[in-house]
């Protein structure tokens, strides 16, 4: 089981995150987050073809 400690500063490492969307709602990833985003995805395509059973 974690700490106390540690869970307080996972907690607010989680606050500190940027909000990913602007003043008008509109989603505003940064560079960094706009490429994980894409790496995932292109990911988890790899991974739902890869999934299918073979017939």
């Amino acid at each position: 089981m974690k700490n106390r400690k540690r869970q307080r500063i996972n907690r607010r490492i989680k606050e500190e995150m940027l909000n990913p969307r602007n003043e008008y709602g509109v989603c505003d990833p940064t560079a960094y987050e706009a490429v994980r985003s894409i790496i995932r995805k292109e990911q988890d395509q790899k991974n739902k073809h890869s999934l299918k059973p073979k017939v």
